[in-house]
């Protein structure tokens, strides 16, 4: 009697232990104060697309230089997705008929947020915020980014563009623009325009919240994607809202990357956006460019506009070298000079970094 007694003691013990850990790994739906933890990584996949590289037209596919086969193609979220759970709009054909048009293209897809998500989605959380970025001269109001809802709604959006595009072989990357304001710059807010700066500190945007909307939608997509790479820009350095101001650090920056590089290998392609001619990695340096040197790929940049190289008395072609020197493996303009054996030189030069 006493022999069945200790075994039914031992069942209902095993039985509460295994409730609790039920509960441990089931809780309730996460409240705004206590943020839901990433999906857990998957396996690292093992049938990747081929990695981004060469010269990349940023604004689609061009009838010109057959030997340039990549480009940058996409739209913003309020064209692919125009009220909630529709995902119905013009966008979608844009990208399938530049899919069909030019079957010899690879592409990025960049699908813009921020101030071009949908008017839904804006009003996620209370509304959005106005801000005004003094370097591009663009005023916008921004949805709230960091919250719960808002990267749920993002999920849902990089999950249908999963379901269309993660089998489709030209399609090589879908990049991460969730946290973002103004550009596809996920490290950049308001500038130095103060006061836009604190209205997104006042409603709730801080290291701990925007860490974790780049963190979170990153590995979301990661999850979601098992054939595609995801790509994230980098910046200089990074804009964090404090209570009396921002604070700019490459070194907390460096630290969320190196972990998300460290988690998803080279399904992660890393990019900078405003690669100039006279820019690289100093001996001794710690800078971001020292970081991207120091990397492998797959990496590479976007050259800064025309305008700003004309100022400073660079060319694309000196970006691209610079790009090439830093073990870029692409580089995304508009143009690519007007001698065409340049530019296939050049291809040549970022295809064989990766």
């Amino acid at each position: 009697m006493k022999k069945r007694q200790l075994i039914v003691s031992t069942v209902v013990l095993f039985v509460l232990i295994g409730a609790l850990g039920f509960r441990e790994r089931y809780s309730a739906p996460a409240t705004p104060s206590q943020p839901k933890l990433a999906p857990a990584r998957k396996a690292a996949p093992l049938n990747l697309k081929p990695p981004p590289a060469g010269l990349y037209w940023v604004d689609g596919p061009q009838n010109a230089w057959s030997f340039i086969d990549h480009a940058v193609i996409g739209d913003d979220w309020a064209s692919l997705e125009p009220k909630r759970d529709d995902f119905s709009g013009p966008g979608w054909k844009a990208i399938d008929e530049a899919l069909e048009a030019f079957p010899e293209y690879s592409y990025r897809l960049r699908i813009f947020m921020g101030r071009d998500a949908p008017g839904w989605v804006k009003d996620i959380g209370g509304g959005c915020i106005d801000i005004s970025q003094p370097a591009s001269g663009i005023s916008a109001c921004v949805p709230r980014f960091w919250t719960e809802e808002y990267l749920d709604e993002y999920e849902e959006l990089m999950a249908e563009i999963a379901r269309r595009y993660d089998d489709e072989p030209q399609i090589l990357d879908v990049v991460n623009s969730a946290c973002t304001t103004i550009w596809a710059e996920p490290f950049i807010r308001a500038g130095d325009d103060e006061e836009s700066n604190r209205r997104l500190w006042e409603h709730g945007l801080n290291e701990e919240s925007d860490s974790y909307c780049l963190t979170r939608s990153t590995e979301d997509m990661a999850a979601l994607f098992e054939e595609t790479r995801i790509s994230l820009a980098t910046h200089v350095k990074w804009q964090i809202m404090v209570e009396d101001g921002t604070e700019l650090s490459w070194v907390k920056e460096r630290s969320l990357l190196d972990d998300l590089r460290a988690e998803l290998g080279e399904q992660l392609v890393i990019q900078n956006n405003g690669l100039g001619g006279d820019e690289g990695c100093d001996e001794g340096a710690e800078d971001m460019w020292c970081w991207l040197s120091s990397i492998e790929p797959p990496k590479g940049m976007q050259a800064e506009g025309d305008a700003k190289l004309a100022l400073d008395g660079y060319s694309i072609e000196d970006v691209i070298a610079r790009a090439s020197e830093l073990g870029g493996c692409f580089v995304e303009h508009n143009q690519f000079g007007t001698d065409p054996s340049i530019a296939r030189r050049l291809d040549s030069m970022l295809k064989a970094n990766c």
